[in-house]
């Protein structure tokens, strides 16, 4: 049986044999997932210690403009080296094998856990059973027997990766630099809102708020709005046409609210909480 250490760095090897089917997994993407690169120790921090079965294993993490390195602290052997992207509650870890080439595999972090970080081979052989039994065509470009070319649809690939990663035992955490909070500016309240975990939102402030809401989108776009109360009765509903959209509650009760951003394309949702005060 391998060792931990050996899977990383045989996934490295082979990521560089070139492109034959008996040299790594026959699923490959054209692309990697369609969002921006993230800095790995703004998440991870710079040193991280993981434990898994019996296995412990210090990692040292460094980002760059355009990748992230995860190196063994102890022999300094390359782990991995590729962009990460975060949408909607997971991080998806894009290894590129060649120019047309790329493996993709999802990591989700709860508290001290973390689910996948060391399961690219076994998530990809989920993935190939996943295509090869029918599932998510819509991202299928090419399917034989010796070979399954994929393309990274977001949607797709958030509901086909979550699957797999809920069904991964996690691996614990030991070791974790905590980063300081970014400073907010103090004149107002803006939302925690991730953009990378959303296509419509932006900003939403200020939150807590008295009469009015700003609400910023990630771009221009024709958006179905509707506001609810804790109940679920919709107090308020419209459409946004522009990057920067104000809403009026001063006519709204105190309490919390939901706001619900419909596209108007493909019914896409998402929504976030809102509080109204006095």
């Amino acid at each position: 049986m391998r060792t931990l250490r050996q899977l990383f760095v045989l996934t490295i090897l082979l990521s560089s044999c070139g492109d034959s089917a008996e040299k790594f997994p026959k699923t490959t993407y054209d692309s990697p997932f369609p969002k921006r690169n993230r800095d790995l120790t703004n998440i991870l921090g710079d040193n991280l210690t993981i434990k898994k079965g019996t296995d412990t294993l210090a990692l040292t993490i460094s980002s760059f403009k355009n990748y992230n390195l995860i190196t063994d602290s102890k022999t300094h052997d390359t782990l991995f080296k590729g962009t990460v992207c975060k949408f909607r509650g997971l991080y998806y870890f894009n290894q590129q094998i060649n120019d047309t080439s790329f493996f993709i595999y999802a990591v989700k972090l709860t508290d001290n856990l973390v689910y996948g970080l060391f399961t690219s081979w076994e998530q990809t052989s989920f993935v190939e059973k996943a295509i090869e039994n029918g599932e998510h065509k819509k991202i299928v470009k090419y399917l034989s027997a010796d070979r399954i070319r994929l393309h990274p649809d977001k949607r797709e690939l958030k509901n086909l990766y979550s699957a797999i990663v809920d069904s991964i035992r996690p691996d614990t955490i030991l070791q974790f630099k905590e980063l300081s909070p970014t400073p907010t500016d103090s004149t107002k309240t803006i939302t925690k809102i991730d953009p990378e975990d959303f296509e419509f939102f932006s900003k939403v402030y200020p939150n807590p708020t008295i009469n009015f809401v700003n609400v910023e989108l990630q771009e221009k776009n024709k958006i179905t709005y509707h506001l609810t109360d804790l109940n679920g009765k919709v107090v308020l509903q419209g459409q946004f046409t522009d990057i920067t959209n104000k809403i009026d509650l001063s006519k709204q009760t105190a309490g919390i609210y939901y706001l619900t951003l419909i596209s108007p394309t493909d019914n896409q949702k998402e929504t976030t909480k809102i509080i109204k005060t006095k």
